[in-house]
């Protein structure tokens, strides 16, 4: 498949992201580093420009810098064990080597740990590097959905944390600003949910090798006109493509749901595997995880909707709602399988797929397997073992397709 014109206009997207904290900077507006579970709209409120190491440090990785970074941050004492975004960007720091030019410093830096709890410490180390505040919101872990008790917990803080942001930004806390702000996140979730869901049309004219790369502004620029605009675009292309009769499998004789973040170290080799043997990644549980966060539109009470949504994140839950999340999908989007990642990098992810695995099975009659890899250390990922355990799958499910 030809690449989507949409990847073009997306790399400018996050080299302007970069332009625009140095604009702010110079400007004296504040720039806040921040984890991509975290609520950002109240920053962007403040007028606070938020940056995501995170995003970062998948692109290093996907521009080839990964192993010199994470051997830089080992080099420093650091466990070759941790999250290597962690190590990428923490390496990045004491080089200062990046693809997007010069980062600017931040003037605070935000975590959430509904996500994991690595982001903590990973953004303590941050803020004491630059001598700047952290701002730290913990959601409590639950099986299954939120209680009110939770919400309420998280609301609490919430409150508190808009507060700090409108200090450090010189500002007041301003409800209308919020709002404004919380409605375009709407609009870029419910956009990049249609974008999502031309997966489900047969042949798919988009899987999730393109979400996993397309994901990047509604998780780094959420709240923007930019990012709502770019997935109008990018709708409206996949449906000239669709009418073109272009899809991104040539001759699909089956499909698969994954679970966990992309390889990027082998992410086009990946790609191509799957499109050699006529398959196609329709769904996943990590790019839909910014599709069915439910931002609410409450002018009475923005921070409570705030607090419903950041709180009710899928890895802030247990196995038994990760099993129904992959059932659905496979359900949802017609799969004959499911690949998960069992992930070095993230544990928290990757805890008890093989009971995973079983259960979706035994629910859905799909077909599992587990790979293992890491999201950005080339070191732990060994394509040619991919592809050995991949291939057969492929086949198995095919014939049952």
């Amino acid at each position: 498949m030809k690449r989507l014109k949409a990847n073009k206009r997306m790399a400018g997207m996050i080299r302007n992201q970069v332009l625009y904290t140095r604009a702010a900077k110079a400007l004296g507006r504040k720039v806040a580093w921040v984890t991509s579970g975290s609520p950002v709209e109240v920053l962007i409120a403040n007028g606070i420009i938020p940056f995501y190491p995170e995003n970062h440090a998948a692109v290093c990785t996907a521009r080839g810098m990964a192993t010199d970074l994470v051997e830089a941050s080992e080099g420093m004492g650091y466990s070759r064990d941790l999250c290597a975004y962690f190590r990428v960007d923490l390496g990045s720091m004491d080089t200062g080597r990046t693809p997007l030019g010069r980062l600017v410093p931040p003037d605070l830096v935000l975590s959430c740990n509904n996500i994991c709890g690595t982001v903590q410490n990973w953004f303590r180390v941050t803020a004491d590097r630059y001598n700047v505040p952290h701002l730290f919101l913990d959601t409590p872990f639950s099986d299954d959905a939120p209680t009110e008790t939770d919400i309420g917990y998280v609301r609490d803080q919430l409150l508190e944390l808009t507060n700090q942001a409108a200090l450090i930004a010189g500002r007041s806390f301003s409800k209308k600003r919020l709002l404004t702000v919380i409605r375009r996140s709407m609009e870029g979730l419910r956009r990049w949910d249609e974008v999502l869901k031309t997966a489900k049309q047969r042949p798919a004219p988009f899987t999730s090798f393109e979400a996993f790369v397309q994901m990047a502004p509604i998780v780094s620029m959420r709240g923007t006109r930019r990012t709502n605009r770019h997935y109008l675009k990018l709708l409206d292309e996949l449906r000239t493509r669709r009418a073109a009769g272009v899809f991104a499998v040539d001759n699909e004789q089956a499909r698969v749901v994954w679970d966990n973040i992309a390889i990027w170290p082998a992410h086009r080799e990946l790609r191509k595997l799957f499109q050699e043997n006529n398959v196609a990644m329709v769904a996943d549980t990590y790019t839909g995880a910014w599709s069915s966060t439910h931002l609410e539109d409450d002018p009475e009470d923005p921070i409570g909707g705030l607090a419903r949504a950041y709180t009710d994140i899928i890895l802030n839950h247990g196995m038994e709602h990760r099993i129904k999340v992959i059932s659905g999908l496979i359900q949802e989007y017609g799969a004959q399988g499911f690949v998960l990642h069992s992930n070095r990098s993230c544990k928290r992810y990757s805890l008890g797929q093989y009971l995973v695995e079983k259960e979706v099975t035994r629910l859905t009659g799909a077909a599992g397997i587990v790979i293992e890899a890491d999201m950005a250390d080339p070191r732990n990922v060994n394509f040619e073992n991919l592809k050995q355990r991949l291939t057969p799958f492929f086949e198995m499910i095919k014939d049952s397709a």
